[in-house]
């Protein structure tokens, strides 16, 4: 091999090698809307995305966004058409599918009524006989998931399940609270004053990001977002994210 074509067989591997480089560290992120942690239409694509894509990008990783329906999202990641879901609860189920980073926020899911209805909730069986509606795939938790004393309507998105309670259709929905009132206040304020949250939490749950097995890289990747997500609360960068969202 003559030294210009040794060049030239060098320069194309190098270029190769950036090239599988560069990918690599390409991600495909997704969520659903999911206001105000995920909205097209907000700053940073939302709370949860803002701090998710941040961490990642600090970590080296080069984040595209993508917003789908729920079903979609948690299906398309688990098959691997993308990388990673942006927010997530854990569920031992969704462990077979998904390496899940450290919670990086807490979600505190309420109960929400019509306030002429005299229900309260401070254990499952207080639901006995109701029409519950729920978000089709959400992880409510295990206990939650199995009871059957009430009678669980899913759709696909929060705002059904709003029009439906306000409709007398339901009797109980349930959201993570700052959710719930983002909603009520862009699409129904008129309802606000109809409406009620029941005091005591179904849960507190912890978000997380959720990376597809399919992913060689998941474990890494998992490890990564948490390093980057504790950068961020050290140096105030999370902070002031968090503030930037209003809250």
């Amino acid at each position: 091999m003559t030294r210009q074509k040794s060049i030239l067989v060098g320069a194309l591997l190098l270029g190769l090698m950036l090239s599988f480089s560069v990918s690599a560290k390409q991600l495909k992120l997704v969520a659903s809307a999911w206001p105000p942690y995920v909205d097209e239409n907000l700053p940073g694509k939302g709370l949860a995305m803002d701090l998710v894509s941040t961490a990642l990008t600090r970590a080296g990783y080069t984040p595209s966004i993508t917003i789908e329906t729920w079903p979609r999202a948690l299906e398309g990641t688990q098959i691997g058409i993308y990388d990673v879901i942006a927010g997530a609860w854990y569920s031992d189920e969704r462990a077979r599918h998904f390496a899940f980073s450290d919670p990086f926020y807490t979600n505190e899911i309420k109960f929400i009524k019509r306030k002429e209805r005299g229900i309260v909730f401070n254990n499952l069986k207080d639901l006995d006989h109701l029409r519950v509606g729920i978000v089709a795939e959400y992880a409510y938790g295990d206990e939650f998931e199995r009871a059957t004393n009430f009678i669980k309507v899913p759709r696909n998105h929060v705002i059904q399940n709003l029009l439906k309670l306000t409709a007398g259709q339901i009797d109980l929905t349930l959201d993570d609270e700052l959710a719930v009132r983002h909603e009520l206040q862009q699409y129904m304020p008129s309802h606000i004053k109809e409406l009620e949250f029941l005091p005591k939490p179904l849960d507190r749950k912890g978000l997380h990001i959720a990376i597809s097995r399919k992913h060689p890289d998941h474990k890494k990747i998992a490890t990564e977002f948490d390093k980057g997500i504790a950068q961020m609360k050290a140096d105030g960068t999370y902070k002031k994210i968090i503030k930037k969202h209003g809250f």
